[in-house]
């Protein structure tokens, strides 16, 4: 049996609770595709809502389903787009948020039809109760909301179709992944053995004067070695640095430069490298 829903529940407001109720009268014309706003109620704590009724000490909450009336406010000082929203005849609940009253002042004051509805009757605080309006005045507002649903879903269905032909994409981009990986390679071998050949070539040595002193640091930059290195060189060559303390902290270590230190600098540059790895 074909179901009587014509419009996609994305498209409808929440009707959970209505049946039965003064706004269970609306559900075939919302299935059928009436114009609606889902809007919450604005000033709550400014009027009557959730004031404590005399006969039970109750507070004053509105049930899911009631009626509600509009009534325009053209005199607001504030707004003169301003609706109020009142309960039972004789409690203001609030007013309309502006940007709902904008889009419907204009229709009601032009007899546009527009019923209202309690959503939700809200826990007590502000903005907490919502307002279900139903009619041609609010269609406007409703078709700006019908659009963004439904290109909302042409969004997710435009990601699912990029999601899918990725999976189905995904042997070849793996193929292109493995083809990027090997020339990755050979660009790292290629530089690795230019790298390398340069390696072998002997250093242009800028020796200090015999008898300078320089710190240990002058052997590193001239060699382009480790510190540790300039430090075992010095001392093959008879030279053992000396530490310059601050406290118990080393400052700094400085070497003289005999002619034994050189010459074993100049061995050192001459000699080839360890091959060097980019790995």
């Amino acid at each position: 049996m074909p179901s009587e829903q014509t419009l996609s529940p994305d498209l409808l407001p929440n009707l959970d609770g209505f049946e039965g109720t003064y706004a269970g009268v609306e559900i075939p014309a919302l299935k059928a595709g009436e114009p609606w706003i889902d809007s919450s109620i604005a000033g709550l704590q400014f009027y009557d809502y959730a004031a404590i009724y005399e006969l039970t000490g109750e507070p004053l909450i509105p049930v899911a389903g009631d009626r509600l009336s509009l009534v325009r406010e053209s005199e607001n000082p504030h707004d003169s787009n301003a609706v109020e929203v009142w309960w039972r005849n004789g409690i203001r609940l609030g007013h309309l948020p502006r940007r709902v009253a904008a889009e419907i002042a204009g229709p009601l004051d032009a007899g546009v039809a527009l019923r209202a509805y309690v959503a939700h009757g809200g826990d007590g605080e502000a903005w907490s109760a919502r307002a279900l309006l139903v009619g041609s005045a609010a269609a406007a507002f409703h078709g700006r909301y019908i659009r963004h649903v439904c290109e909302a879903a042409f969004s997710r269905w435009e990601w699912e179709q990029e999601s899918r032909a990725i999976r189905e994409d995904r042997p070849s981009r793996e193929r292109g992944q493995a083809f990027a990986r090997e020339q990755g390679d050979r660009r790292t071998a290629r530089l690795q053995q230019a790298v390398n050949t340069f390696a072998k070539l002997p250093i242009e040595l800028d020796e200090p004067p015999v008898g300078a002193v320089r710190e240990i640091y002058a052997i590193q930059s001239a060699l382009g070695c480790s510190r540790s290195t300039a430090f075992r060189l010095a001392r093959a060559a008879g030279v053992e640095p000396r530490l310059h303390h601050r406290g118990w902290y080393c400052d700094a270590a400085t070497v003289r430069f005999t002619p034994e230190l050189i010459e074993a600098m100049r061995a050192w540059a001459a000699a080839p490298r360890t091959r060097y790895s980019l790995r």
